[in-house]
């Protein structure tokens, strides 16, 4: 199976909110339709007119076939796929049926003529998202896959939360590294939980700029005013004191699997892998959902 994100922007008529066509209607699908006097197309006919439309001519529409081509021959029943709303809220979905051709006026009125049945549940906002997932609505593709298992587990899991019912056998990730399964940012938000709730900073929200080379973002202690910043990496990627011999700021250096490389300054503070571990299992309720989940997974033991 695969999963899927799409972002449900049509040419629909004014007044008419493809998103919420799709989510209410329990469909999911794209624009892209032909001039036609039959109500209904098979493949084949559709492909033909479609060719001629938006392929055929000088002005190509490029971003036809792609779209069109994972609705119809790329997708399969059960495949999970992911879409947002314009208010930030996301959105899980399970693919029920084939592909098909709707020249229905709601259908055309919402552009979205190129379908397939889902069943949508909302995920919620990004916290609950993994960030693969947030980041592969910056392209501008319509539709496009997602590889990695670290995400297939996750919405598998998901999926059957929301929906409670157990639709997809779940791989036993028990005694499973939980930093194997994490994302970069999940990484990110731990430090910055740890750095907040155990060393009383506070983050400087317009300091998390991926623009940074050296570190993720900017703290200040609430008491003191003192300023620091924070280095994260996942995967085994090492830390080098010389990066940091000129920051003029606490510096705190986490890596889930590399190294600590030089003599680091007075200043500079390493965080362990067991310290960052033992910060989740000890707050597991302020965690952000996904990360509960997957320390829920990975845990030998149940956790509340």
């Amino acid at each position: 199976m695969r999963i899927w994100r799409i972002n449900l922007k049509s040419a629909a008529k004014t007044g008419v909110n493809p998103r919420e066509f799709c989510l209410k209607g329990n469909i999911v699908g794209v624009g892209w339709p032909v001039d036609n006097k039959s109500d209904t197309l098979v493949w084949d006919e559709y492909y033909e007119l479609a060719m001629d439309e938006y392929y055929n001519r000088p002005e190509r529409d490029n971003g036809w076939w792609p779209a069109v081509n994972a609705m119809k021959n790329r997708m399969a029943i059960d495949d999970l796929i992911w879409t947002r709303d314009t208010k930030g809220e996301y959105y899980l979905g399970r693919i029920t049926s084939d592909w098909r051709y709707d020249t229905s006026s709601e259908c055309s009125n919402a552009d979205i003529v190129n379908i397939r049945s889902c069943e949508w549940y909302k995920a919620g906002t990004v916290d609950k998202v993994p960030g693969i997932v947030v980041s592969s609505f910056i392209p501008r593709a319509t539709v496009q896959s997602i590889s990695s298992s670290t995400v297939l587990n996750y919405s598998k899991i998901l999926y059957n939360q929301l929906s409670k019912v157990s639709h997809y056998e779940e791989d036993s990730l028990k005694g499973k590294d939980i930093f194997s399964m994490i994302s970069d940012d999940d990484c990110e938000d731990l430090v910055a939980l740890y750095l907040q709730y155990k060393q009383n900073y506070l983050v400087v929200p317009s300091s998390c700029k991926k623009s940074t080379a050296y570190y993720e973002y900017v703290l200040v202690h609430r008491e003191t005013g003192e300023s620091a910043v924070a280095q994260v990496k996942k995967g085994n990627v090492s830390l080098y004191a010389s990066d940091f011999n000129e920051v003029d700021a606490k510096v705190y250096l986490f890596t889930t699997e590399g190294q600590y490389e030089g003599n680091f300054r007075d200043n500079v503070h390493i965080l362990t892998r067991e310290k960052i571990e033992a910060f989740m299992n000890e707050h597991f309720l302020i965690l952000p959902e996904k990360i509960k989940v997957w320390v829920k997974m990975t845990r030998q033991e149940t956790m509340a």
